[in-house]
């Protein structure tokens, strides 16, 4: 590690001088994918090199070489890694599965700007075994489940690792001709909790944030085409539907009335390069067999749960749908979720759609239409979705939002939205400002009679040192776009969340943070209904990321009407109620071949007392094995709960009549275990309990990919009554 090097002073920015600028080299002669450095066409490249620490000692040279190189042969991008280290055999690959999160591994990372509008791009990243994982981002929005077409491979050997990726040019929209893009790269040491970067080597702003990034040459060679490509697939499935015993039981009659059905589905993708940056897809008889299945929850709170996207066909280009700072939360004007999905998570055949995407010029372009089956009683309905956004300001954006059609309802749906995204790095020096405003109206009912308004905004300041953000959201009674996620309307909500970090260089810390997260949710005549308080007096982190943590909550609840939680059917009463608790976190870091966490919670819940325990392990015995078993175990007592409603009398305080002193417990379980043959075939398993519904989710898939893009899956699922 050097020493006695000058470096700035806390919270100021690590001034290298102008951005750095590369070139890639155009080559005859593509080199051969394999990790090794010996394809002679290398040499023609430029050496990247000057890297900086970004963390543990900030702004010094990195404690070893790294050294890149970027060719093209106008069809693909070429770019190889030589990562130095002494010891090689302290290297840190746990990991190697395709899309596994290598971040707690050595590795290094590509983040390219394709259109260097400093607000999109494509994040690639490779570790020493050559396992792959991508993404896009949106401002400072990442989406990890993009899987792109895209080849690397890698190699450890006795002067570090090494590795060599290609990015066919027709996996990112760019604009044609254009002889510039953003470029950053950097690399991870683990064991060090090194991070070095090419570019922008900055503790304020994170490596996706292109604002200052450095500039990749060369790049009008770049050709993708105008054409179309199709890809069948072709799904075989076994259906069995367990119906219980029939017959007569008394004298020992059963029959099991099993039905099993074999369902054979083809179909396709089809996409379509109207321009360079600007792609056309149909998909038909979309199918959605291999997607894993959610993480079982249990609700304890009156508002429906917000479980997030997993399938690929609404991950793509997903940063374009994007709308202001709304992000998995109340108030999303568009959430995919309701397409293909009924109200209970179970399936609605997609018979096909289309959607259109990309870049043009300054202007982000999504449009999506989908025809899906029967819901029910409801018949087949159309749904589309359309956004469109400008970049404004260098680093800003102004946008609309439409979708039209309900899934759920025979009723008219149609949402119109408007959002401003401000993003600033020059407004203050060496420090990053962010702000929203955005507007929503939703117009349903026949001839779109009802009418309901949504409006917020958001100003933050999104730094290292401090950390802090402002916001209100205002959502009128009646306010559901068929097509978003809206859990509680005819509310305003005010949030203020601030967080102040101590951050170390050598010794075992690495950061200790002060953090308050707050929200209070009134009606909109501003007389509050809940709030809830997050107070960690501390959060300290280590040089490896084990970390440990003590928070505070304090949860506001005044109810006019009782209700029930979704566990165990638990009634509460309507009254006030102020529920103060204490929660414990202990985690060690993800990086070692066994890992653990704790989380232990002691405090109210309304009327009774609940605690929590829940404790994870991790085990990592080989690149090749993954086991990992999650126990989370809430015992709740002396809670007052009404026995039945609506129609009766349920008043807080009263033991008699319709309400009864209940304890109960919530238990969930969770296994997951995978097998890495190679960073293109992965066995996983994932198997989960919950006492609430005393049923066993198990599901098992293979993922092999033969070549990226064209995929072959097997998977299994089955569900067990526990008892």
């Amino acid at each position: 590690m050097l020493v006695g090097q000058a470096r700035p002073a806390r919270g100021e920015e690590c001034d290298r001088g102008q951005a750095p600028s590369a070139r890639a080299v155009l080559v005859e002669e593509a080199p051969t994918i394999d990790g090794v450095l010996d394809d002679a066409v290398w040499a023609r490249a430029e050496v990247i090199d000057g890297f900086t620490q970004v963390e543990p000692v900030f702004c010094v040279d990195g404690s070893f070489r790294t050294e890149m190189r970027i060719l093209t042969d106008g069809d693909t991008l070429f770019v190889s890694l030589r990562a130095f280290d002494p010891e090689p055999d302290k290297i840190v690959a746990n990991r190697m599965a395709r899309s596994e999160i290598f971040f707690y591994d050595d590795g290094f990372n590509i983040l390219l700007d394709t259109f260097h509008d400093r607000q999109n791009g494509f994040f690639f990243q490779v570790n020493p075994n050559g396992g792959r994982r991508d993404g896009t981002f949106a401002r400072e929005r990442f989406e990890e489940n993009w899987d792109g077409i895209w080849y690397a491979d890698a190699r450890i050997d006795e002067l570090g690792w090494t590795a060599e990726v290609a990015i066919p040019f027709k996996t990112v929209g760019f604009r044609p001709g254009a002889d510039d893009w953003g470029l950053n790269l950097s690399r991870r040491i683990r064991r060090f909790n090194e991070e070095v970067r090419w570019a922008d080597p900055s503790l304020q702003r994170p490596a996706i944030n292109m604002s200052r990034a450095g500039t990749l040459y060369g790049m009008s060679v770049a050709q993708q085409g105008i054409g179309l490509d199709v890809v069948p697939n072709f799904s075989l499935g076994r259906v069995r539907d367990e119906q219980g015993d029939t017959g007569d039981p008394e004298n020992g009659i059963f029959d099991n009335d099993d039905r099993t059905e074999m369902v054979i589905e083809p179909g396709f993708d089809a996409f379509y390069r109207v321009l360079p940056s600007l792609t056309a897809s149909v998909t038909a008889n979309t199918d959605f067999a291999q997607t894993e299945i959610d993480d079982a929850r249990v609700n304890l709170t009156r508002f429906s749960l917000f479980f997030p996207e997993k399938r690929e066909f609404f991950l793509r280009d997903a940063g374009i749908f994007t709308f202001a700072d709304l992000d998995q939360e109340n108030g999303i004007p568009y959430f995919s979720r309701r397409i293909g999905l009924d109200d209970s998570r179970r399936g609605v055949r997609i018979y096909g759609g289309g959607r259109l995407a990309g870049r043009v010029n300054r202007y982000n372009v999504g449009a999506l239409n989908i025809q899906q089956d029967n819901n029910g009683d409801l018949s087949g309905e159309n749904l589309t979705v359309a956004r469109v956004s400008a970049n404004i300001l260098r680093e800003s954006s102004v946008g609309v939002l439409m979708t039209h059609g309900d899934p759920n309802s025979r009723d008219e749906n149609l949402l119109a939205a408007a959002d401003f995204n401000y993003r600033s790095s020059q407004l203050i020096r060496d420090r990053f400002v962010t702000g929203s405003l955005w507007v929503q109206q939703d117009f349903r009912g026949d001839n779109y009679g009802k009418r309901s308004t949504a409006w917020g905004g958001t100003l933050a300041y999104p730094n290292d040192e401090f950390n802090w953000r402002i916001r209100i959201k205002d959502i009128e009674e009646g306010f559901d776009p068929a097509l978003g996620f809206v859990n509680r309307a005819d509310i305003r909500r005010y949030d203020l969340d601030y967080r102040y970090r101590f951050r170390f260089q050598g010794g075992e810390v690495r950061t200790v943070d002060l953090v308050l997260d707050s929200s209070v949710t009134t009606d909109r005549e501003d007389n509050v209904e809940s709030a809830a308080v997050f107070v960690s007096p501390f959060r300290i982190t280590s040089q490896v990321e084990d970390s440990i943590e003590l928070r505070y909550v304090l949860l506001y609840e005044d109810t006019e009407f009782p209700f029930y939680t979704l566990a165990d059917h638990i009634g509460i009463p309507p009254g006030q109620y102020t529920q103060h608790s204490a929660v414990f976190d202990v985690k060690t870091s993800q990086y070692r071949p066994v890992r653990f966490e704790l989380t232990v919670g002691y405090g109210q819940f309304f009327d009774g007392t609940g605690l929590r325990i829940a404790p994870l392990v991790e085990w990592r015995p080989s690149k090749y094995l993954l086991f990992s078993l999650q126990y989370d175990e809430r015992r709740f007592r002396n809670i007052e709960s009404c026995k039945s409603f609506p129609g009766v009398n349920c008043v807080q305080g009263s033991l008699g009549g319709d309400v009864e002193n209940r304890p109960f417990e919530i238990r969930l379980a969770r296994l997951r275990a995978q097998v890495a043959f190679s960073p293109d075939i992965s066995w996983s398993t994932l198997a989960q309990y919950d006492n609430q519904t005393d049923k066993v989710q198990v599901q098992t898939r293979l993922r092999w990919i033969i070549e990226p893009g064209r995929e072959f899956f097997v998977v299994v699922g089955q569900g067990f009554d526990a008892i």
